[in-house]
């Protein structure tokens, strides 16, 4: 039997998707900043389509937690706080934590050599201030092993979590000197090639202790943690 035709709803939802990518994007990197008022109209013209895809994607992205709506239904970027630090860097820390016990006995050759390919980039980026590319590179080196551990839930569940670490990392970089991330991860690298579950895991932890204390300074490590 003939397909039915229904271009105009897959040109919709393709419209709504990338509405919802930019968007996301834009948040994220900081093109859009936390407060910042989002007026569909202005974000329409912006993007080039019409408001009807532009709203969608705003109602998926506050979902997300990524923006908020007022009751006098304005749209904003959706603030980001230290206690949020308090509350997601836990969390994350704790499945990383599982997603390397998983990777250390299926790490490859290729996720460390990713490991120490991105480890140096985080050094030049931190060399001259990149904050982008700092994070991204970041983010690259934590995937690898999120990645290698082969658990598809617990990849998409920190997925989820790492737009929120990374806005995070955004409003609060401040002048710390991060270099001692780049030790970390050396170790936690040089751990998994020797199949060493607590050292990595102590590394793993460490890194995760600095970058709470990097973004929220009262905060005060465990004991052991930064050592």
């Amino acid at each position: 039997m003939p397909v039915p035709e229904r271009s105009a709803t897959v040109e919709r939802v393709c419209l709504r998707d990338a509405a919802y990518d930019r968007l996301r994007g834009w948040i994220l990197d900081g093109t859009l900043l936390p407060g910042e008022a989002l007026r569909d109209e202005a974000l329409a013209e912006a993007l080039g389509m019409s408001r009807t895809p532009v709203r969608e994607a705003l109602a998926r992205l506050a979902e997300e937690a990524l923006v908020v709506t007022a009751p006098n239904r304005r749209t904003t970027v959706s603030p980001v706080t230290l206690a949020q630090a308090r509350e997601v860097y836990p969390m994350v820390a704790a499945l990383e934590a599982l997603a390397l016990t998983l990777a250390l006995p299926r790490a490859t050759a290729e996720t460390l050599e990713r490991m120490r390919a991105a480890n140096t980039r985080l050094a030049e980026a931190l060399r001259v201030y990149d904050t982008g590319a700092s994070l991204e590179s970041d983010r690259a080196l934590h995937g690898a092993f999120i990645v290698a551990s082969g658990n598809s839930e617990l990849r998409a569940t920190l997925h989820a979590l790492e737009c929120k670490v990374q806005r995070i990392e955004r409003a609060f970089w401040g002048a710390a000197d991060r270099t001692a991330s780049l030790a970390d991860h050396d170790e936690l690298i040089a751990c998994i090639e020797l199949h060493d579950t607590p050292g990595a895991q102590g590394a793993l932890a460490r890194n995760w202790e600095r970058g709470l204390a990097w973004v929220s300074p009262d905060h005060t490590p465990q004991k052991g943690a930064t050592g």
